[in-house]
């Protein structure tokens, strides 16, 4: 059977390629054009502001807006933010091009999704969208892997020139993405969907999952460079490597949970295997041996992601999917940026270990709760 997905996944690729192999490499760019670490803060909290002030915005209007126009208009915001970094070195008209950016991108990650949820074939739900999540990691694995590499050889200048490229390619294989039906519906239907007690304890697990993001976006690569001293290459390639396992992951279960394994086994399962990896990698002090754990760590992530976007699909009508999964989302958001908030000091005062290990610690908390609060509501309903 030929998969729906298949377009979306396509789509969604070339965006993850370019995002995971340019986004982390930002403010090197923006110290070589001679900006102060204040304007770089500046420049980068603008653009997740943008992600928090428009993704509800977002969901909705891919509810009432057919996604592939959606995706169309916000690749074209992308190249107006790739444009802005390629030719000004203005302050102002910079911050400007970094609110395109982010607006952006959550545009189109949550108009790509919503449109997997509502063309997805419901009878083929877990196995599809492991292959969603899977293949579009690989790719985004690339990346990581040739980001380094390929600014070391083209520039910064001649990279986001093939990153337009790679966008106007993109935007035109938007254009063959199918058509989605639209619905007009009162947010308190929205209000009633989430509200219920079963999303409720998937929005709070969801919260504390994420937040080990922060500490990885503040801690992870200065870890990998003090303890292993890993220069900007070879932390490129760790990551990339593991994040094979994070692919590996959702096509596994997405499989599993398609032939009949239980998909709440594969929640207990993502967050003890992700925070107890996450905790142990803190531990090493032999590279090798730090990669097979991250290798492991990732496994469980894998099996996260997936169940966060399998639970979106079975738990949500998908006339209101686009809204519903914008507050999911939204709780990641938080998750990470609360995470970050937290553990961000906490890895300048005593050490970058201490973050890994202690939102290590606090995913596999998650899960004692989950199993706890999960059995709670099954003995009273």
């Amino acid at each position: 059977m030929k998969n729906p997905l298949s377009l979306p996944i396509l789509t969604k690729s070339i965006h993850g390629f370019i995002y995971s192999m340019f986004w982390v490499f930002v403010p090197i760019f923006l110290v070589e054009q001679g900006f102060s670490g204040v304007e770089i803060g500046l420049f980068i909290g603008l653009a997740n502001l943008m992600a928090v002030i428009t993704i509800f915005p977002a969901g909705l209007a891919n509810d009432r807006m057919h996604s592939k126009r959606i995706i169309f208009i916000a690749l074209l915001v992308s190249i107006i933010y790739y444009a802005g970094l390629l030719n000004t070195t203005n302050t102002l008209l910079l911050a400007g091009a970094f609110i395109f950016g982010g607006l952006g991108k959550n545009l189109f990650n949550v108009s790509v999704d919503s449109l997997a949820y509502r063309i997805i074939d419901r009878k083929q739900s877990s196995r599809q969208l492991g292959k969603y999540l899977g293949y579009v990691v690989l790719i985004e694995t690339i990346g990581y892997m040739l980001g380094g590499s390929l600014i070391n050889h083209l520039g910064f200048k001649n990279t986001i020139i093939v990153i337009i490229v790679l966008l106007i390619g993109a935007m035109f294989i938007s254009r063959l993405l199918p058509m989605t039906h639209t619905f007009k519906f009162k947010l308190l239907k929205y209000k009633e969907d989430i509200f219920r007690k079963e999303v409720l304890l998937f929005m709070l697990v969801v919260f504390l999952f994420t937040l080990h993001f922060g500490a990885e976006k503040t801690s992870y690569s200065l870890f990998l460079h003090t303890r292993f001293n890993l220069n900007l290459e070879q932390t490129g390639l760790f990551i990339g490597t593991s994040i094979i396992f994070l692919a590996l992951s959702s096509l596994f279960f997405g499989h599993k949970v398609q032939r009949g394994f239980n998909p709440r086994k594969v929640f207990y399962i993502g967050l003890f295997i992700s925070g107890i990896g996450h905790a142990l990698l803190s531990l090493q002090t032999n590279v090798w041996l730090g990669l097979v754990i991250r290798c492991i760590h990732e496994f469980g992530d894998g099996a996260m992601m997936f169940s966060i976007y399998y639970g979106i699909v079975s738990i949500f009508d998908v006339d209101r999917i686009g809204g519903n999964a914008s507050v999911i989302s939204l709780t990641q958001i938080i998750g990470a940026s609360t995470g970050a908030f937290i553990f961000g000091p906490v890895g300048a005062q005593y050490g970058y270990h201490i973050p890994l290990f202690a939102s290590g610690i606090s995913t596999v908390l998650a899960a004692c709760l989950l199993f706890f609060i999960d059995r709670k509501i099954k003995r009273t309903t």
